[in-house]
């Protein structure tokens, strides 16, 4: 016979003293804790925003109440599923997770309370980011906010209550959040096309010498296929009832090639040279990617953009007046070249300066004017320059020892040639920027204008100033124009504030659906695909 352990025997002494009852309560409890932690997977830890919503639409109704409909859980799936369209990772927002409770959730029973809080969690979220992006801009230095928009939670929750019980409520909310602005709207239409039709990768078109019309041969065939794989020419991705028959680099591959040129910021010579056949030759998925970071920058300004105000798109290097909704003046910019970027902002303009002067910032004398100086004795007279201390006191400039010139200011008169021209636009900002005419007006002509210091160059200024004093008495808009034309440096306070949105963004499409990209110059494309990769 064998021995019995003292552990048994103890376990045995345990079930006699427990009895039968005691027994059966002890397993079951530890199968029932099994069981809720299995049923009640862990949920990262959510912004405090979310978090408060969550527990303000606790507060107006149970979680369990709440999602006790088992309808209410697939609708919920539905539209998680439904934000791969808008760039966002449905599994951020636990999608597997609750797709597996709905599916093992029994008929007539509520949810467990930890099951209802996730799902209130997974829409509350959701919700959050799709209105304003799942990245912070701010924290990140990618933008700045003079007055962020920080929406209310209690009244985020009571919206989400409402539309909860009415019919296809849910699908309101999803509708409501996402950005309404046309410029999203496109985007996401795109990126839905790119997302279901583009392969995961394609043949590249060998390298080699430039190829241009007249061109035959096995190049030229894989740069056919793939023009036609990308919807430039007839072809599986735009099928037509007979693809025409191609004998080599014609006209029509001409046009299809500066179609794409134009459409991935080259030069568009129609020529397939090394950086347009590096555009041909990326994956699929690369190109998706920046289609998705730019939705999310697009989420990042849709809350600061108005029906009046002014928005400048540094990428594209241009600026819109946007007044009652609509374009009522548009133009060319100069902005910051990458190593002096112009920063993305938001803010309020508040007043322009008429025939300014220009104090140049430290940045700007230390690395451009004064090594000029230092190679060019009358560059201060010829640019019409006084030499000031920190207390604005003028100085000599030849008691200035330019190889050593200490803590002082240079500031340049008002006038033909002033760097700054006939106006500045101003609006409170920590970076020192503005928007400003300029007397280098022939740049606007360029196809790269990455060429100031962090400022932004307004093609017509002057109009545009003008164009801002619309609603002003007619006694305001005289002495603006009056002032300019009197040579004299004034500061006028704009009637009412406008807003402005300056915004770095490098994909945009059209009502027809097709994305057009825009040169990275900032090299900020690969940070954002990063971060929406890491966070998810």
């Amino acid at each position: 016979m064998r021995e019995t352990s003292p552990g048994v025997l103890l376990r045995l002494s345990m079930i006699r003293a427990l009895g039968a009852t005691g027994l059966w309560l002890t397993l079951a409890c530890q199968g029932q804790a099994q069981s809720l932690q299995a049923e009640c997977p862990a949920a990262p830890e959510p912004p405090a925003f979310v978090e408060q919503a969550v527990s303000e639409l606790a507060n107006l109704q149970p979680h369990t109440e709440r999602w006790r409909d088992r309808l209410q859980w697939q609708r919920l799936l539905r539209e998680l599923d439904r934000l791969r369209f808008d760039g966002l990772n449905p599994q951020n927002y636990q999608l597997s997770d609750l797709a597996r409770i709905a599916d093992q959730l029994p008929a007539n029973r509520p949810p467990s309370p930890c099951q209802a809080k996730l799902a209130t969690l997974a829409l509350a979220w959701s919700l959050t980011e799709l209105a304003s992006g799942r990245l912070d801009p701010q924290e990140l230095g990618l933008m700045w906010h003079q007055a962020p928009k920080h929406p209310d939670a209690e009244q985020f929750a009571i919206d989400i209550h409402r539309d909860f019980y009415h019919r296809d409520g849910l699908r309101q909310a999803y509708q409501r959040s996402r950005p309404s602005i046309a410029r999203y709207q496109d985007l996401r239409t795109a990126y839905r096309e790119q997302y279901r039709r583009l392969p995961e990768s394609w043949p590249p078109v060998p390298p080699g010498p430039t190829l241009r019309q007249g061109d035959t041969g096995p190049r030229v065939d894989a740069l056919i296929a793939r023009l036609a794989e990308q919807g430039y020419l007839p072809g599986p991705a735009a099928p037509v009832a007979e693809p025409p028959e191609r004998t080599g680099f014609d006209e029509q591959v001409t046009r299809a090639v500066k179609t794409f040129q134009h459409d991935h910021g080259l030069e568009d010579d129609g020529l397939v040279g090394k950086a347009s056949l590096e555009a041909l030759n990326l994956a699929p998925g690369a190109w998706k990617a920046r289609t998705r970071a730019n939705l999310e920058r697009l989420r990042w300004i849709a809350p600061y953009l108005t029906s009046d105000m002014i928005l400048v798109d540094i990428a594209g290097a241009r600026v819109q007046l946007i007044q009652d909704g609509v374009e009522a003046w548009q133009g060319n910019t100069q902005v910051g070249r990458p190593e002096r970027k112009t920063p993305a902002l938001t803010s309020a303009i508040s007043h322009i300066t008429v025939n300014p002067t220009w104090t140049i910032p430290p940045t700007v004398f230390y690395e451009d004017t004064l090594p000029a100086i230092q190679a060019d004795p009358d560059y201060l007279y010829r640019n019409r320059l006084t030499v000031l201390d920190r207390s604005g006191t003028p100085l000599a400039p030849d008691q200035v020892d330019w190889s050593q010139p200490g803590n002082l200011m240079l500031r340049q008169a008002a006038g033909p040639g002033n760097a700054l021209g006939e106006v500045v636009i101003r609006f409170p900002n920590p970076f020192a920027v503005y928007l400003h005419d300029t007397p280098s007006r022939w740049l606007f002509d360029t196809p790269d204008r990455f060429y100031s210091s962090g400022c932004v160059r307004v093609e017509n200024a002057v109009h545009l100033s003008e164009r801002l004093f619309r609603e002003a008495p007619d006694s305001l808009r005289r002495r603006v124009t009056e002032t300019r034309l009197s040579g004299k440096t004034r500061n006028i306070s704009l009637p009412a504030r406008v807003p402005l949105v300056m915004a770095y963004w490098t994909a945009e499409a059209g009502p027809d659906g097709r994305v057009r990209y825009r040169p990275d110059t900032y090299e900020e494309d690969r940070l954002v695909i990063d971060l929406l990769d890491e966070e998810s």
